[in-house]
C-alpha cells in the first residue's frame, strides 16, 4: 500500500512537472530572465529606407529540448512603421534568404518594447538561427550588453550581422535587444505525455494482478 501510494505520488508531481514546463520562458536574449529590462538611448535606423540602407540580424544557437517560439521582444521606435520579425534559417553564417517562420505584424511607434507573437516556429537542438525584421523601416535600440541563454536554457550567441543590400558582414555592434520567449515543442510534450500514461498504465495493472 506504501509503496503504490508513493508511485501515485510521484506519478501526480510528474503530471505537475510537466503542466509547469508548458508555460512561456524567456530562453534567450539581453532584456534580462524576464524579458522586459529597459534600455538606453542608443539606436540605429535599419530597413530599405534606412539612410543609409541597413539590415541588421542577430544570431543564437538553439539548445535541448526543442522548443517552440510564441514571441520575440525588443525595444523600438517607429514613425510610425509596420513591423514583422522572421526568425531565419543560418546560411553559412549568416541569415538565409528568406525566413523560416514570420510573426505577426505590429505597428511600432514610440520608443517602447515591442513583443511580437509566432504560431508554430519550432526550433531544433544545436541549430543555429537568426531573428531580423523582415524589411521593415525601425529604429532598434541596442542594450548594455550582447544576449545570453536565459534561465539556464542552453541556448547560446552566435554573432550580429548587417547588410546595405549585398552580403551580410560583422556588425558593428552585437548587442541589439532582444528577448525570445518559448515553450516546449508539442512532439517533446507527446513523448512525456506517453511515458506519463504508461507509467499509470503499469501501476493501473499490478493493482488488477492478484497476489
Amino acid at each position: 500500500m506504501h509503496r503504490r501510494f508513493a508511485f501515485t505520488a510521484l506519478l501526480a508531481a510528474l503530471v505537475l512537472g510537466q503542466a509547469a514546463s508548458t508555460s512561456a520562458n524567456t530562453v534567450f536574449g539581453n532584456l534580462g530572465a524576464s524579458g522586459t529590462d529597459a534600455v538606453g538611448g542608443l539606436n540605429e535606423d535599419t530597413g530599405p529606407n534606412a539612410n543609409p540602407v541597413k539590415f541588421v540580424a542577430q544570431g543564437f544557437s538553439a539548445a535541448s529540448p526543442n522548443l517552440a517560439v510564441t514571441s520575440i521582444s525588443m525595444w523600438l521606435f517607429g514613425d510610425p512603421s509596420s513591423v514583422t520579425l522572421g526568425i531565419y534559417a543560418d546560411n553559412s553564417g549568416s541569415p538565409a534568404a528568406t525566413p523560416l517562420f514570420t510573426s505577426n505584424t505590429q505597428q511600432v511607434g514610440a520608443k517602447d518594447l515591442y513583443s511580437f507573437s509566432f504560431s508554430g516556429a519550432n526550433l531544433s537542438n544545436g541549430v543555429n538561427y537568426w531573428v531580423s525584421p523582415v524589411n521593415s523601416d525601425v529604429s532598434w535600440y541596442l542594450a548594455s550588453n550582447a544576449p545570453v541563454g536565459q534561465n539556464a536554457s542552453g541556448y547560446t550567441f552566435t554573432g550580429a550581422r548587417e547588410s546595405t543590400g549585398g552580403a551580410w558582414t560583422p556588425s558593428n555592434f552585437n548587442s541589439w535587444s532582444m528577448s525570445v520567449t518559448a515553450v516546449p515543442e508539442p512532439s517533446s510534450l507527446a513523448i512525456v505525455s506517453v511515458g506519463i500514461a504508461m507509467a499509470g498504465l503499469a501501476v493501473a495493472r499490478r493493482r488488477r494482478t492478484p497476489a
